[in-house]
């Protein structure tokens, strides 16, 4: 690498040099990992395998055990001259690992490697070792680390956990001084839990070698970069504590666009005293919860840029009064989850509202119970129709009640089970049979028929007797 970079600058002006020569300096040395061939594939055809022994120590120090360590002992007292430097252990056959236990006898082991093993965590902290410069354990279901698992291994220089089920870390490991590499890749991890460290703590982060590789699994953010997603954590962290209406709210990523990788947002301000809606949500905010408060002006969904992406808003017990403001807004169009219950809703403007969600492909859930809707003849009829039309979207619509008048008495009950004639007072003790309008549509009728009998008499006559009527003989 230092010589393609020294060819580079040779043949670049001194700006690239310069730029060469920082990237050079910034290289980090790379510890060679040892290399068992063949490593634990097809291990169970090893001669060993069967009884879970070690093979003879070979004359560079290295011990390959298969299936277990039954004949450790045995084989340490043989070779008291040789000391095992470095350890391949294939198949462990037990749930648990303790070091502890099973390094003791191996107080010179400069590297150990464990692959192909059913164990899912370590018994025991790793003890003090003062040669063990490498540990590789992969493809094992380990799925739990503590953090102080490898504290004590002062020398410990490279740590490869890749290809295991390990899901999360209680935080960055507790490593030694001089050490140089972690490998982590291929691992199950769960990106809802904590990993900001690796951004937070730049010096610990750049220990992970492979940090760019690492790639979430949790149904969340599965199949996105790790790196990725926690960077957008703390984005979001940062903007929501640096605005003063959203400092005691709590915000988080509920999902990451496939194709764009652009991140949603959720900002939950429920429970918190507010008066009106936080005047700033962090950039593609989609939800917006914000329940029990006193909030009754709703304006900045039809002003308020920021408000332009949330397309799920959760207004729940609040002091609404008003939503007519909405009418024909780009909001109200576009949005997909409208939770208006237990306000104070009294009357709205029908007609916006059904123009809205016929329009609106993206309507899925609107609620409206636990308003103190009043029916008036017109509102009510209205009211319920809308209701009974989009039953789909207004989920709680058989919950939704009215007041309305009955004999000079306030009543309650559901929309959907109120008459016209009973939001309208007509019934019939209560008045006459026929309104004075019906009186007067029968009058003009009556007089129509009228008209055109005596257009036909005039015909008729006038046809076959030549006789025309008498008021044209009055004409001049």
């Amino acid at each position: 690498l230092l010589l393609r970079l020294s060819q580079a600058a040779e043949e670049t002006d001194g700006h690239e040099a310069t730029a060469t020569t920082m990237v050079a300096t910034t290289t980090t040395k790379i510890t060679t990992m040892p290399d068992f061939t063949h490593g634990c594939y097809d291990w169970t055809s090893a001669p060993e395998a069967a009884g879970g022994n070690c093979a003879r120590l070979t004359r560079n120090g290295t011990l390959k055990c298969y299936g277990g360590m039954n004949n450790l002992a045995a084989l340490t007292k043989l070779s008291r001259h040789q000391p095992a430097l470095e350890m391949l252990l294939c198949g462990w056959p037990h749930d648990g690992f303790n070091p502890l236990k099973e390094l003791q006898k191996l107080p010179r082991l400069r590297s150990l490697t464990i692959e192909y093993s059913g164990f899912t965590e370590f018994k025991f902290d790793f003890p003090e070792m003062q040669d063990l410069q490498t540990i590789n354990i992969s493809w094992t279901n380990l799925s739990y680390i503590s953090s102080r698992t490898f504290k004590r291994v002062h020398f410990l220089k490279v740590l490869d956990l890749r290809w295991n089920q390990l899901i999360q870390l209680d935080g960055p490991l507790l490593l030694p001084r001089h050490f140089e590499q972690l490998y982590l890749a291929g691992n199950p991890w769960n990106c809802t839990r904590n990993f900001k460290w690796m951004l937070l703590q730049p010096e610990k982060g750049r220990l992970v070698v492979d940090r760019d590789e690492l790639i979430c699994t949790d149904r969340k953010y599965k199949e996105r970069q790790m790196l990725l997603v926690m960077h957008y954590k703390l984005e979001l962290k940062t903007q929501c504590q640096s605005h003063e209406d959203l400092r005691n709210c709590t915000c988080l990523m509920h999902h990451i666009l496939p194709k764009t990788h652009i991140p949603l947002y959720t900002v939950n301000c429920s429970h918190l005293q507010f008066h009106r809606l936080p005047a700033f949500l962090p950039e593609n905010t989609t939800t917006l919860t914000i329940n029990d408060n006193m909030i009754s002006d709703i304006n900045p969904l039809r002003d308020n840029p920021h408000y332009r992406h949330v397309v799920d808003i959760q207004l729940e017990n609040n002091r609404i009064t008003n939503v007519d403001d909405l009418e024909d807004t780009y909001w109200l169009q576009n949005f997909r989850l409208l939770n208006l219950r237990g306000n104070n809703l009294r009357k709205l403007h029908v007609y916006a509202l059904d123009n809205a969600l016929n329009d609106n492909e993206n309507a899925n859930l609107l609620l409206l119970s636990r308003n103190p809707w009043h029916c008036t003849c017109k509102f009510g009829s209205r009211l319920r129709e809308l209701l009974t039309k989009y039953k789909d979207i207004v989920r709680d619509a058989w919950n939704v009640s009215c007041t309305y008048m009955q004999e000079d008495e306030q009543r309650l009950a559901k929309v959907l089970t109120l008459s016209r004639q009973d939001m309208c007072n007509v019934t019939v003790d209560s008045g006459p049979l026929i309104h004075p309008i019906d009186w007067l549509n029968a009058v003009l009728a009556s007089l129509i028929l009228l008209i055109l009998g005596k257009l036909a008499f005039d015909y008729y006559h006038y046809k076959y007797y030549g006789r025309v009527p008498w008021i044209v003989m009055k004409m001049p």
